[in-house]
């Protein structure tokens, strides 16, 4: 069964965040092949990291990590446009997990548990 890994859980792990870094680790080491994210979580880490002044292959590292890297859908943007419980940017993974079958996230962002999906962090 698949996981939807979340931007923040990521990043936690990538830039061993002190508070969350190691909880975000175990995370990813516990779901290892079986993790799935949006090309917009690419995005949004390219974006993070490009305000830090920092340069990684984003694509490769996901990759290692056995994340696959799903597509953001004209139909995925329509339903995210539907979802009033959550911000855009979260309604565009929250329609992207409904689009694959996903009904888990790895993420430690609350605002998850106004939606029907288990949050695990």
């Amino acid at each position: 069964m698949k996981v939807y890994v979340d931007v923040n859980v990521l990043y936690y792990f990538l830039t061993a965040n002190e508070e969350f870094g190691e909880r975000a680790e175990n995370l990813i080491e516990k779901y290892s092949g079986d993790m799935v994210t949006s090309a917009l979580t690419v995005w949004q880490l390219y974006i993070l990291f490009r305000r830090q002044k920092r340069k990684l292959s984003l694509t490769d590292i996901l990759s290692e990590l056995g994340i696959e890297i799903v597509p953001l859908t004209i139909e995925i943007l329509r339903s995210a446009e539907q979802c009033k419980k959550l911000d855009f940017d979260d309604a565009l993974h929250y329609s992207t997990m409904k689009a694959y079958g996903v009904t888990t996230i790895l993420s430690n962002d609350r605002d998850f548990d106004k939606v029907e999906v288990k949050r695990v962090f």
